[in-house]
């Protein structure tokens, strides 16, 4: 596990959620640059709910390991530059691919490649089945939770901060056009509400909607409370729309389980060709032409910000901790002092670069 805890860059914004930013970064102590994403709440301003759910992610993930999970880099306090302001920040790999709430709409109107949603589905059912059996519920299954791996119909599970233990008796929470009618009712959240948000994010996957048309408390209503379960997308073939039946089942105890699901033939031979063996480019220099002299590398430090927002706006990364469409900054990038390592030095007698 790489724990980031000496300086690093701070890049532009790339998203915005409902409890913090999401910005690129690169760790400058290294020697090589490494970019990574960076989750952050400012302490001074946030409310106390919000800083809660960062702390609940990094626990999370810092208990996880696995190739269809986002990867945990590490976390830190620290300070911007010429500011006093704290920041409690969370870093992760760095996925340039977009989300799966995209898919659809890179189609404009055009059938969608179901070789593809079985993939993603693949991964999701994946990465459930292991959170599962390391005793966690997501809560907040969607196709923006959904990163999009280097290797073609690669994807990662994202966004744990509504994550919670099994056994935990927490209030029921996640995104509502996505929840289980039991969690609507406010009765139960385990791993089958899961499932039920994964057939919920498949439908999504494919017309590039939400599984039910917002019409505020008559949804929820309507969700919670009737006999009826989200449509079926007619393009999908027949094994699609059995696996959406397993997976929508409005009595939570007849929904199939994620051992069951990937033993299905809708996904059963639909694994990425190749395991996701990288994450963040490996350093600052991978996003620049490789034929560039030593010297010219070291030069164009300057081109690393166009680089990697060309990279980040082909793929959409905004959405990673947002309820909200990605939210693009002009700003330079921020040096970061690292609170906890700068208080260790003053106590060793030495002080801390920036």
């Amino acid at each position: 596990m790489e724990n980031l805890k000496r300086p690093w860059v701070r890049g532009s914004c790339i998203g915005r959620g409902s409890y913090g930013t999401v910005s690129l970064a690169v760790n400058k102590s290294d020697g090589q640059g490494k970019v990574f994403a960076v989750k952050s709440v400012d302490l001074s301003s946030c409310l106390k709910p919000q800083a809660d759910a960062l702390e609940n992610e990094i626990q999370i993930l810092r208990s996880l390991s696995s190739p269809w999970v986002v990867k945990y880099l590490g976390d830190d306090l620290t300070a911007e530059q010429g500011s006093t302001t704290s920041f409690r920040n969370l870093h992760l790999e760095y996925l340039p691919g977009g989300t799966v709430a995209d898919l659809a709409k890179r189609y404009s109107g055009a059938d969608v490649d179901e070789e593809i949603v079985r993939s993603y589905t693949w991964c999701v059912v994946s990465a459930l089945k292991y959170v599962h059996a390391m005793g966690i519920v997501h809560c907040d299954v969607k196709g923006k939770n959904v990163l999009v791996g280097p290797t073609h119909g690669g994807a990662k599970l994202a966004d744990f901060g509504s994550a919670a233990e099994i056994s935990a008796a927490s209030p029921p929470c996640g995104s509502p056009l996505w929840m289980a009618p039991e969690v609507i009712r406010r009765e139960y959240q385990g791993p089958e509400s899961d499932v039920w948000s994964l057939g919920c994010t498949v439908i999504e996957m494919v017309t590039g909607k939400p599984a039910w048309e917002d019409h505020g408390g008559n949804t929820l209503c309507k969700i919670g409370y009737s006999d009826e379960s989200p449509e079926i997308p007619t393009q999908l073939s027949e094994l699609g729309r059995d696996f959406l039946h397993k997976c929508l089942r409005r009595d939570r105890t007849q929904r199939w389980s994620c051992d069951q699901l990937l033993r299905h033939p809708f996904v059963s031979s639909s694994a990425p060709s190749n395991s996701i063996t990288h994450q963040s480019p490996r350093c600052v220099l991978d996003w620049l032409n490789s034929e560039f002299s030593d010297e010219e590398k070291e030069e164009d430090e300057s081109r690393l910000e166009y680089e990697i927002r060309a990279q980040s706006g082909r793929g959409r990364i905004g959405k990673l901790a947002s309820n909200e469409g990605a939210i693009w900054e002009s700003d330079g990038w921020v040096t970061v002092r690292n609170l906890i390592c700068d208080r260790a030095a003053e106590e060793e007698g030495g002080t801390s670069s920036e």
